[in-house]
Formats: structure tokens, sequence, C-alpha cells
């Protein structure tokens, strides 16, 4: 995009339009080049404003770097014929913000001699001393020819030029070069072009819509608007958008729309480079509120500031994304013409094909026939060998969204046409993908657009609603194919279960899509969902199924991972608001489809395995009835039984196993399974004396982590030792279960993550593990506790609320605390250290985690074995509140 005339400028009069006189006064020294170069710089700067005008901005900065440019060049009395000193890229087109490198080429004679050489090296040396942020290249017109000509960067940087000073006449051969169709056609230009920003477009996940975006590189950036700007340059010689208004190839609204969408990043960008104090282009969470003042948003609350922020910036994301790929299509058109030539068949009235490509038969179509919007997509799925609408179709599109009104939406055939669209079996995610790109999805389903760009302020989520939603509605349509893992195939078992797919689907879409309502989004988009299905007439048993998945979709995940579902009070109340086994199935569904479709990263065999053990438990207690449920008496008695019968083989005798289960509450049966019984009384049987330490690691238990059984004396500050231990050795504690015998000894499980996100896969690790834990347990007094003091800048910017409840164990005279945080690396060793300052000892405790949080009881006393004191309370919240925030 080209900034305006720098003469319209308000500022233009601030200007240092008289620079030193080199024939009249002495050169200006080092320091005062440097001191006179930030003075001018900062002019721009201090010029910013909610209202200003980024293109005059950007022009300022440009005219004060040419005039210094210029001002040096002269100072180095450089020979008139020798070289010409040229701005390219971003410079060159006099786009330079204020953390930008300023991209200069000198451009040499061949003939130029060692005196020529000699003064443009003393030259880039003062550009260097006095701190001028270049980024410079020496070249002769041969040697831009050659790199050129092997390098599009090159190229494309070449393309992008103004003169600065010295040689006018080379600078002009430097054009003339540039400008010839030998170098670099347009076909041959485009193909690459288009491959580099398909594949930046990969690089950055093919969304802009993460949290934490990159206002210059991701797709719908600042990037793509270069790319397509280059791209009608090389093949159109124009030097900006509006030249191609007259020649029809864009229309007046896509212009005005790319000069929006360029202004709005253009102006974030400015902002950002202002506040970082450098040229930092990812818009983190460190910088998105104080960015977010500096561009005029003056909501009161922290988090709706930035949220109106952010939603403004990923709408202008998403329309140059839409626009970009449009426009680069209706190019590839315009450079390959044969594809026009191909012979149209006809569809139907309305529609017919060319080549692979869905066309209009005349323009009036959807001015004429409204619906049409909607069939083009059900046109696309019934042809799916089709890559989609011809840059024509969608023009047309694009100019009659409004078509999409209350009318509209209310029309039968329509109504049954998106679900028609929803629920085809191949390319509904295709489709419905399509459909949000091109603003159809939104327009008619207003509250999809409502969340288009906003945030979700957790550390949960990293991409915005409507991305998020998307892809777990891709998730949920993925279960329907068969699969060749076999975790997918078990997920394709169960979805053979469901009677409707449509059901899924549907509970996909609606889930999160009353985020960011005054109120419960579960409830409210429960209702939401209730009253679309009804209007597209779904039956009243169809409509309340897809409510109650709405209004229950983190129900699964909650009860999975921040409970103790081998408790059979927890598994009785989930299976209770489950009810029935269609709607368990629909529900782990949707709940495998949420978490993989919120943050890949989170998606590990700890979580799967969580979710399978919960799903095939409640599947089990719903056939045994809601009725006759297993009394927690049985389930204890035959996990003994059973453990007994696979100890008696190993050699160990009954009695001793039962004298042994003496010390033990029977609370211990119900938090381990029978093989975890039995690994663990093996361990302690098989120890070399009965002071020993055992440290047990079974490499893959069925829980999907690793499993780490510690049997020792208990002591003060041993969970502080060992969870310091195993942060120091790079592992994630996702689940532990602290148990104290009768006769004080530990019996601590620990359920542990590698690097990797999954169970430790290096059994010379493993070997390390052990040994360092047990050399930590014989010898606590060499041990120095490490923990993380530094939280995280994520959680430090979101502001997380950690909460502290105590209650008091009547029954064991402990005093028990509920820790609810942010969760992160090291946040267990930090908990252990505010244990150990408060002298504090743990008996029992349970520890899980949810995505960034984290949900933990411990039961506590004095290291004198008493409750703690509401004193005693208040400085052990104080000092996990210090470790923790």
């Amino acid at each position: 995009m080209q900034p305006e005339n720098l003469s319209e400028h308000p500022e233009h009069s601030r200007l240092p339009m008289s620079f030193p006189d080199i024939q009249a006064h002495r050169p200006l020294s080092v320091m005062q080049y440097r001191e006179f170069s930030r003075e001018q710089f900062s002019i721009p700067q201090q010029c910013f404003g909610p209202q200003e005008n980024i293109y005059k901005l950007l022009a300022l900065n440009t005219h004060i770097a040419d005039e210094l440019l210029k001002n040096l060049w002269q100072q180095s009395q450089m020979p008139d014929r020798a070289a010409a000193l040229v701005a390219v890229g971003g410079y060159g087109r006099r786009e330079l913000f204020p953390g930008s490198d300023i991209d200069l080429m000198i451009l040499l004679d061949e003939a130029c001699d060692d005196t020529t050489k000699q003064k443009v090296e003393a030259f880039l040396t003062l550009l260097w001393d006095i701190k001028f942020p270049v980024a410079q290249s020496v070249r002769t017109l041969k040697d831009c020819l050659g790199e050129a000509k092997n390098d599009v960067t090159v190229m494309t940087s070449l393309m992008e030029h103004h003169y600065l000073s010295g040689n006018r006449e080379l600078y002009d051969r430097l054009t003339a070069l540039i400008r010839s169709s030998k170098l670099w056609p347009s076909k041959k230009y485009f193909k690459e072009k288009s491959e580099e920003l398909v594949n930046r477009h990969h690089k950055f996940g093919d969304t802009a819509n993460h949290l934490e975006p990159n206002v210059k590189e991701n797709p719908g950036s600042l990037r793509d608007l270069h790319t397509l700007q280059w791209l009608t340059h090389r093949h159109f010689h124009t030097r900006c958008f509006e030249e191609l208004v007259p020649s029809n190839f864009l229309t007046d609204r896509e212009t005005l729309a790319l000069r929006e969408t360029y202004t709005t990043l253009a102006r974030i960008r400015f902002a950002l480079h202002l506040h970082t104090g450098r040229g930092e282009d990812r818009l983190l969470f460190d910088y998105q509120h104080d960015v977010a003042t500096l561009l005029g948003f003056t909501e009161a609350d922290r988090n709706q500031r930035v949220e109106a922020f952010m939603q403004c910036f990923y709408r202008a994301t998403n329309q140059a994304s839409t626009l970009v790929e449009v426009i680069i299509k209706r190019l590839q058109s315009s450079i390959f013409p044969s594809l026009l030539r191909r012979r149209a068949r006809p569809v139907n009235a309305r529609f017919q094909i060319r080549g692979n490509q869905l066309e209009a038969r005349h323009s009036g179509i959807f001015e004429q026939n409204p619906p049409a919007i909607l069939e083009l997509f059900w046109l696309l799925q019934e042809h799916d060998q089709l890559t989609g609408p011809s840059d024509a179709l969608i023009r047309l599109l694009l100019d009659h969204l409004d078509r999409i009104d209350e009318t509209f939406r209310n029309d039968t055939c329509n109504r049954e046409m998106f679900i028609s669209i929803l629920n085809h079996p191949v390319t509904n995610v295709r489709e419905i993908r399509r459909m949000a790109q091109l603003g159809v999805l939104g327009r008619y389903w207003p509250s999809f657009d409502a969340v288009t760009g906003r945030m979700q302020f957790d550390l949960y989520h990293i991409y915005t609603v409507e991305e998020h939603t998307l892809r777990v509605f891709e998730n949920a349509c993925q279960f329907s194919r068969p699969a060749s893992t076999n975790e997918s195939a078990a997920y394709h078992d169960v979805f053979t279960q469901t009677p409707k797919a449509l059901i899924l689907y549907l509970a996909a879409l609606f889930h999160d899509i009353a985020k960011g309502r005054e109120g419960d989004h579960s409830e409210l988009g429960a209702a939401e969902a209730r009253s679309f299905c009804l209007h597209h007439n779904l039956s009243s048993f169809d409509a309340n199924l897809v409510s109650w998945l709405v209004e229950n979709h983190l129900v699964m995940s909650m009860t999975a991972q921040h409970h103790d579902a081998s408790d059979p009070q927890v598994l009785k109340k989930f299976a209770e608001n489950v009810g029935n086994l269609t709607r368990l199935h629909y529900l782990y569904l949707l709940t495998i489809a949420d978490i993989q479709g919120t943050n890949p990263k989170l998606w590990n065999s700890w979580r799967s395995t969580l979710l399978s053990d919960l799903y095939q438990n409640t599947s089990m207690y719903l056939h045994h009835g809601l009725d006759s449920p297993v009394e927690p008496r049985e389930l204890i008695q035959e996990v003994k039984e059973s453990a007994l019968r696979s100890l008696a083989k190993l050699g160990y005798r009954r009695e001793k196993c039962l004298g042994f289960w003496q010390e033990l509450e029977e609370d211990y049966f119900l938090r381990h399974s029978d093989d975890e019984v039995v690994r663990q009384v093996s361990a302690i049987f098989g120890r070399a004396s009965e002071e020993d330490v055992v440290v047990s690691i079974h490499q893959y238990s069925a829980r999907g982590a690793t499993e780490i059984f510690i049997y020792c004396n208990d002591r003060n500050y041993l969970f502080a030792h060992i969870v310091s231990t195993l942060s120091r050795l790079g592992l994630t504690v996702v689940h532990a279960r602290i148990i104290t015998s009768r006769k004080g000894h530990a019996l601590d499980t620990f359920l542990v993550l590698g690097e990797d996100q999954g169970p430790i896969s290096d059994k010379h690790q493993c070997t390390i593990v052990e040994s360092k834990l047990a050399e930590t347990l014989r010898n606590p007094h060499r041990i120095s506790i490490s923990f993380n003091n530094k939280l995280p800048r994520k959680i430090r910017e979101l502001r997380v609320p950690v909460q502290v409840n105590f209650e008091h164990d009547m029954q064991h005279a402990y005093t028990t605390m509920e820790l609810r945080a942010p969760d992160f690396s090291g946040l267990l060793a930090s908990l252990g250290k505010a244990f150990m300052d408060c002298s504090v000892s743990i008996h029992n405790a349970r520890i899980s985690t949810l995505g960034e949080r984290v949900h933990n009881i411990f039961q506590l006393s004095t290291l004198d074995n008493l409750p703690l004191d509401s004193q005693q309370q208040q400085a052990l919240t104080q000092a996990v509140l210090d470790a923790l925030q």
C-alpha cells in the first residue's frame, strides 16, 4: 500500500528540512549524529495517536530516513558517477515502521575504483557507529541481475525501490532491469510467490486466529497484503491497488476493504513497535493491553479492553485472508487465461461447471434468487471433485451477502438446505469452513458472527472462539470416518453407536457459542441450541439432546481431570447426570473433539486414558443400572481378592498380604486398581531391608503416563523433596496420590509425563529417575529445594486467580486444603517450598490438572500432627499466593 503525499501531513512544518551544509560547516561528530537521528525519528512517534493517519506517519518516518541518509551520503564525498544510494524492500516502498530495519542498497558502477569502495566502507561504518538500523547490500547491476534471477526474495526486494542519492542514470538502469519481463515473467513469479505464501501459512497453522499472533507474518497479516501487491505489480506494473479499479480487476468495494484492512494492521504494528521499543511483530499477551491503550481502546475492564482490541485485529486478518485468496484466484485466471477457455457445462438454470470450478450462469442469480447462496455450497458437495467457486462467483456472492436477512433465515427451503450441508457425510467440514471464511455462516447464524475474532482469556485455548468452534466441528466429523490408529478406531466405534451424527455436529457448533456474554455460556448456549434446532425442524427429543450436550460439554473433562473417577461416589454422581448410554456416547465424543480442538499440545495419552476410563466405567455403571449401583464395600473386596490371586502366583502368602493391608485405610483400595496394588505390594515385599526405601517405576501404565511409586518412612518435607527432584529431572506431574499408613509409612504414587508430554520413553531415563529419587530419599539433608519463583508470562498477563480453601477433617484431626490455581512447570516444587516454610506436614493428597489449571487437595497438619489453626492457615495461604502469583 503506497503512503500518501507527505506534504499533506499537518506535522510537515516540524520536519528538519535544512540539514548541515557540508561546505559551510564542519561535519557532525558520531555522537551528534546519533542524537540528531534519535530526535528526528521521535517526531512520528510523538505524532502517533488514535486518530492519526497511519499512511502519513509512515511517509514521515520514511522522509526522515531519506533526508538523514542523503546528508550522510553527501558527507562521505562519494564520486557522483561511482554509485547510487537506493532504498529497497519495505523502506523502498516507503513503509518504514519505528522498529523496522532500513533496507539500503549501494549500487556500484562496474568501473568503480578502490577509492570508491573505501568510501562505501567508511559510509557504512558511519551508519553503524551512529546506530542507524540499516540492513545493507552492496551490488553492481550484474550482481543485481544474478542474485535476483536466482532468488525471488531478492527480486521482490529490488522491485520496491526509490532513489536517494548518487548516480541517477545508474539507478534508472536498475529500474529498467527490474521491470524487464525477461527477468521473472509474471507466470513464473506468480507460481513462486504463491507457493511461498502457502508455505508461510502452513508454518503458522493456516490461521491468524492464535491468541498471540504475528502481525506481519500470520495468515491474513501485512505480509499477505504485500504478497498481493507484489503479484499485481509484477503482472500489471501498477504501484497501488487503486490503479486496478479502472480495468475492473478490482472493485471500489474491494479497494476500500484492502485499504481499511491495511490501515488497521499497520496501526497495530506501529503501536506494537512503539510499545516494545524494537521491531517486535509478535502480539504477545504481555503487550496486548498497552497496545490497545495506545490505539485508543478505553474499556475500563482490562480484559474487555484487550478483547475489543483483539477482536478488531482478528476481524481485519479474516477479511484480509478472504480478500487476498479471492483476488489471487482472480489474478491466476488473468495470468493463465487458458483456464477460462474451457467449455462450460450447465448444472441448472443458475450454475455451471468450467474445469474444476463452479460458476454463475448470469450475474443476477443472487439478486433474483437469494436461496442460490446456500445452493452454491450444496452443489459443491454434490460435485465434490470441484475445487470451489470461481473468483467471479465469489465476487458476486460477497456483493450480495446482505440478501441473507431475517426473511432468508426463516425460509423453510433455506433451513433444510443448511441442515443438509451441515449433515453431509463427506464434505461438510470443507463447506462449513468455506461458508465461515466468505462470511455466509456469520450472516445466516448471527451468533457465529458475534464470536468471530473473540479471544478466550485462559491458557487452555490457543484459538479464537470461532476458530476453535470450527476445529471442534471438524474433529467431530472425523469420528464418522473409519481410522487406522487404535485410538481413532475406538472413537469411530463409539460414533457408530450414536443414532444421528447431526446431533453431535450441532453440539460441536453450539458448545461455545455464548462465550463473551453475561452469564454461564453453557446454559445460554444450551437455550440457543434448542431454539435453533426447533427452528430447523428437529424433533423436540433431538433438540433437547443437543441442548443437554451443550449445557454439559465441560462435565466429563472436569470429572475425569478434577476428581478421582475411581471413587464410587464420583462415578455415581456423573452417571446419574448422564442418565443413559446414548448421552454418554455423544458426550464422550464431544469432550474429545473439544479438547483436541482447544490446543493440540494438550491432548496426550494421559488425558485420553482418563476420559476412556471414565467412559468405560460409566458405561458399566449404566449397564448395571442406576437403581442398583455397586457398593464401595463390594469394589474394595473385589480389588483385594483379585490382587490376592495375583500375589499368590508370585509366591506371597495371603496372611502376609492381609497383615500388611491392615496398615492401610480402605480408601487405598478405592484409589488403586488391582494391578497397581500387586505392583506396589511386590515392590515393598521385595526390598532389601525393612528400613530401605522403595522407588518403583512402571514405564507405561494403563493410565497413559509413567507411574512412579515411592515407599519409605514418612517424614517432614518428603513431598517437597520428591516434587523438587522430579521438577529438576524435567518431568511433569499430572496426578499424585499421597497416602500415609497407620504405621507412618508413605505410599506415594506420581503419574508423570516426559518433555514430549507422553510417558517416559527411554528405559535409561527411567533408571536415572529411579536412582535420583532413591538418593533424595536416603540423603534428604543433601537436597536443596529448587522451585520456580517466576510466574510464566502468560499466567502473569491473564491474571488467573489462585483459590485456597481450608476445612477441618474431624475424623483424622487433619486440616484439608483445597487449591485451585494456574498450572505451570515447577508448580508443585514451589508449593512444596511453601509447605516447608510454614512447617506443614502432608499426610494425604490428590493432585490433578485440567489443561492450564490444577485442582489439588491436601490433608495437612503441623509438624506436631495437630490441625492448622486460623493463624497458621492464613500464613500458609499467603505463602502459597507468594509462590504461585
